[in-house]
């Protein structure tokens, strides 16, 4: 309705313009906003003849509205009956804050609108011009500019959608430009952080020590430019007539020396986690990590909960919070880059003590058909598993294992010491139907990079982290959970749900002002960069 009258509008303007002589100026149609500079001009002036008295901007705007415009716009404009926006220099202040979008992490040639020649379809292009400049700046920073799935498809988490109406209405009457674009940006501590060090890199040029880099594990014996910037940064001493470039033995003390300072396993290797230490505030920061987190940040919900689970899966670690509040830190082991871990929000709802495994069909294709083809009793007896077909379990021996077999049927691990879970999982239902659960690896949280699962999150102390979780639960606790441990599954509904966040943040800054650096394990840093053109 609203817009078959902006159109009929647009048909009377029209008729208008045809009675008479030509106007001062014709407009040209708006080129798309990812022009960039989105005209070089905004009108092209004809000939100055007369039609008597000056229309109304207000006129002219009913027709910009008319033409090329969302339909949030249409509709904001008709509502305040089309008049002007940004007069009395608030397109100014626009202007301004627009021009700073580099310190947001968004490009300001996405929002430059020239200035108007003169008349008043030259004005009511740029007020139109300027309104939608606006909300494409609050759309990209309230929701970014990418579509997680565009970067992996089983990152699935929903950006928050701006709700326009309000936001035009909001900027329409607001005293100071400024407070309402900063309002629409993520106000998470982590998404200021990143911001604050992005504006610090883009105001100032700090000479910063080099960087050891990404390459191969350094460690004795190994000879490569790398390790004479890894001897200075760690003040090595160097013997003379000794190769700077070769790792001794007095490299090695002092990487041992660096690792237990550092909380690591000092095992005088330098890997990933070492070098991502080391380099921490040397080199040039890259300024396209810092905007590719941003990015994702705008992903996320604007409300995480008061009490929420967090996993960063680049760091290997869940958090929980209540009340603003860290109240658990744990280590999590989290899917192998061919079988990474989704990236969404859910809530917690249930919690199994004894679960069963049921195997997925492509754990059971892949990795344990040739077994069970080859003794197929012996194979499901020594590791805990049954097989059930029809809702009954049978003996392994009686089926032709073939992959339309395991179609069929169900593989599941029975409860115990074995259980690829563990004595305990955390589920909340979702279409990738992965969870946080217990495992009987402990020795890989010992691990500086723990990638190794099929998708689901292993917690290091499911129980601790099973007493922070259950706070405002009445009658389950850690304790109450690790006594039913041993004999038949038990499935506990939770009466409150807790959102859990399975995110994934490359760049973190600390409470001191401090940014750590976290290894792109499964290149996402590097997909969202080049869809963003940095």
């Amino acid at each position: 309705m609203a817009r078959g009258l902006l159109l009929s509008c647009g048909v009377i303007f029209a008729a208008i313009l045809s009675a008479g002589p030509g106007a001062a100026e014709v407009p040209i149609p708006r080129l798309s906003p990812k022009s960039g500079l989105a005209h070089a001009s905004l009108t092209t002036p004809a000939a100055p003849l007369s039609m008597g008295p000056t229309l109304p901007v207000s006129y002219a705007i009913r027709r910009e509205v008319g033409v090329d415009v969302s339909v949030a716009v249409a509709e904001f404009y008709a509502e305040r009956d089309y008049a002007p926006v940004w007069g009395e220099g608030r397109g100014d202040a626009l202007r301004a804050r627009l021009a700073d979008a580099a310190g947001d992490g968004l490009d300001p040639a996405d929002y430059v609108v020239p200035r108007a020649t003169s008349g008043v379809f030259s004005e009511a292009l740029e007020d139109v011009a300027l309104t939608e400049a606006a909300l494409r700046y609050a759309n990209h920073a309230y929701s970014g500019h990418l579509k997680p799935r565009s970067v992996s498809p089983i990152m699935t988490i929903e950006p928050p959608r701006l709700n326009e109406a309000r936001f035009l209405r909001r900027i329409a009457r607001a005293k100071n430009i400024d407070h309402v674009l900063e309002s629409v940006h993520p106000q998470h501590a982590q998404y200021q952080g990143l911001r604050d060090k992005l504006r610090e890199i883009l105001a100032t040029k700090v000479e910063r020590p080099p960087v050891v880099g990404a390459g191969g594990n350094l460690k004795r014996g190994v000879k490569e430019p790398r390790v004479a910037v890894l001897r200075a940064r760690l003040g090595a001493t160097v013997m003379r007539g000794t190769d700077p470039t070769e790792f001794d033995e007095i490299l090695e003390d002092a990487v041992k020396a660096y690792q237990v300072g550092r909380g690591l396993r000092p095992d005088g290797i330098v890997g990933p986690r070492t070098i991502a230490l080391i380099d921490e505030g040397a080199g040039e920061e890259s300024t396209a990590a810092l905007i590719s987190n941003m990015e994702r940040w705008r992903w996320m919900p604007r409300d995480l909960g008061d009490h929420h689970v967090f996993v960063n899966v680049p760091k290997y670690e869940v958090t929980v919070m209540n009340g603003g509040e860290t109240v658990y830190t744990g280590r999590v082991i989290v899917g192998a880059p061919g079988h990474p871990t989704p990236i969404f929000s859910d809530e917690i709802e249930h919690i199994v003590v004894n679960p069963y495994w049921n195997v997925p069909y492509s754990i059971a294709s892949k990795e344990m058909l040739s077994g069970i083809r080859a003794n197929p009793s012996g194979y499901f007896a020594r590791r805990g598993y049954e097989v059930v077909s029809n809702g009954k379990v049978v003996s392994p021996s009686s089926l032709n294992w073939n992959n339309d077999t395991l179609r069929r049927v169900r593989i599941r691990q029975r409860p115990g010491n074995a259980n690829a879970l563990g004595s305990v999982k955390f589920l909340f239902p979702n279409e990738h139907a992965v969870y946080l659960h217990d495992t009987p690896t402990k020795h890989l949280f010992s691990r500086d990079s723990r990638a190794f699962s099929h998708g689901c999150v292993r917690v290091d102390q499911p129980f601790a982290f099973a007493d922070a979780l259950l706070s405002e639960e009445t009658d389950l606790s850690g304790k109450s959970l690790s006594r039913m441990v041993g004999g038949s599954q038990r499935w506990l509904n939770l009466k409150v749900h807790i959102p859990v966040h399975l995110a994934y943040f490359t760049r973190e800054v600390t409470p001191d002002g401090r940014l750590k650096r976290y290894g792109d394990i499964y290149g996402y840093d590097a997909r969202t960069q080049r869809a963003l053109g940095l």
